[in-house]
């Protein structure tokens, strides 16, 4: 055999899930159902992987280019069967084919790896899983309708009438001999319905006295999400299987019943997660770093040594060893710098802050730049917006910028400068000066000599 080939089936309409999303992006912790199959195929080191697009085909396209990933059309919705044969020149040269659902995001690299080894000496192997009661599934026909029964096909509900009770039933995750695949499917027929099936296959493979291998499905993966109920309960599952692998990794969650995390998220060992927290996006935490509780990270890089609790990073970077919260939010690209602490309702966006700044009260700083050691009082607000742009504000290093101070940008606050409480700076202010009032006024040019 060569390498595997990997066909991921995503071009059904999904009408259950009541959306104009297509079904497959519909998001499972905070990544697409298909991107979580897709990184299941690749741990099988597959030559190629195949997507079939229909419905939503330019989204599905946009969601999951990368450039082990080609596209196949299906234009008519004619089955799997259907589907599986649009692949052909996609997979030219790959052996095996892997047949995968695009709407069962909890699928394991595992699971995968059993399939294929099943497969071995055979020409058909596929996922089953025992039901309480399997109607609407197709169901695995057995010799002598035991369980340990050679597989003689698989029966769909429609020529299954009076169907219930307990069954094993095909989940859909199917891994085939590559010729043998490419000659049964031109043997598969269009049903009354206009579809071709795949599950025939299975009929084949016992008529050639190569009855089809199964594989046991880990009831933690065996979810195919149809609707809106079921994309929960996949989340819910998601969720468990991600917070156990980081606690297993080194990571301390002390409430894992209030604590979300995405696909996406990195956590160095020895981050700690506090309870009521949501941890999104490309989010990554260093080593030894508090989150928590009650917080929102998303898109955030975070250094180390770093606390951040009750508060909101949003597509912003947290240095190392940083005091942030309660109550503060940093948004908008912004930079905190290393040893930095902001608390009490200090707000910054599109701003970048040195080493060591304090800002501890219920402040605001927008499209400012402040140099390392400067000191942001309460009540300090720079006035950017003036109607029709955003205007820069700098603050040297060691500034110390007093209570209520409202800093009109655009104007540069000089190193090692002071304001008095209530200033209202509307001209530069050059390093080391003090300035005060109503509009602010110099007052002193340089610091007092050191005693």
């Amino acid at each position: 055999m060569s390498a595997p080939g990997v066909i991921v089936l995503a071009a059904g309409q999904g009408t259950r899930m009541r959306s104009s999303l297509p079904k497959v992006l519909h998001p499972v912790c905070g990544k697409p159902m298909i991107l979580h199959v897709i990184d299941a195929a690749r741990a099988l080191g597959p030559a190629r992987i195949a997507v079939v697009v229909g419905h939503g085909a330019e989204q599905v396209r946009a969601a999951a280019a990368a450039p082990d990933v080609t596209f196949v059309e299906q234009d008519v919705l004619d089955g799997t069967g259907g589907a599986v044969d649009r692949c052909r020149e996609a997979m030219a040269g790959c052996d095996p084919i892997v047949v995968l659902n695009g709407d069962e995001p909890l699928i394991s690299p595992g699971t995968l790896g059993r399939l294929l080894a099943a497969l071995e000496g055979r020409r058909m192997a596929f996922v089953t899983q025992w039901v309480p009661d399997g109607l609407a599934l197709g169901r695995v026909r057995r010799a002598g309708d035991t369980p340990n029964g050679a597989v003689m096909g698989i029966v769909q509900l429609a020529d299954d009438p009076g169907r219930s009770g307990p069954a094993e039933i095909n989940w859909g995750q199917y891994a085939f001999a590559a010729p043998w695949l490419w000659t049964m499917l031109d043997k598969v027929p269009l049903s009354s319905q206009g579809e071709r099936y795949l599950t025939l296959l299975a009929d084949y493979a016992h008529e050639d006295h190569t009855p089809a291998a199964t594989v046991a499905a880990d009831p933690a993966e065996a979810l195919g999400v149809d609707d809106r109920v079921k994309l929960a309960e996949a989340e819910t599952r998601m969720r468990h299987r991600i917070l156990r692998d980081h606690m297993l990794a080194g990571v301390t969650i002390t409430d894992p019943a209030s604590t979300y995390i995405d696909a996406t998220v990195r956590l160095a060992r020895d981050v700690t997660v506090l309870p009521n927290c949501f941890l999104r996006g490309n989010t990554a935490v260093g080593e030894n770093s508090v989150i928590g509780p009650a917080t929102t990270l998303r898109n955030a890089a975070v250094g180390r040594d770093t606390e951040i609790g009750q508060s909101v990073v949003e597509e912003s970077r947290i240095g190392d060893g940083v005091h942030l919260g309660p109550f503060a939010h940093v948004r908008g690209n912004s930079t905190i710098g290393d040893g930095c602490h902001l608390g009490n309702y200090a707000e910054v966006n599109r701003s970048t802050l040195g080493r060591d700044v304090k800002m501890h009260h219920f402040s605001y700083l927008g499209d400012a730049t402040v140099g390392d050691g400067a000191n942001i009082a309460a009540g300090v607000i720079t006035c950017n917006y003036d109607g029709v742009n955003k205007n820069p504000t700098v603050i040297g290093e060691g500034a110390f910028v007093a209570c209520d101070t409202m800093l009109v940008a655009p104007v540069t606050f000089g190193a090692h400068a002071r304001t008095g409480a209530g200033a209202v700076l509307r001209d530069d202010l050059p390093p080391g000066a003090l300035a005060v009032g109503v509009p602010a006024r110099i007052v002193r040019t340089a610091p007092p000599p050191e005693s």
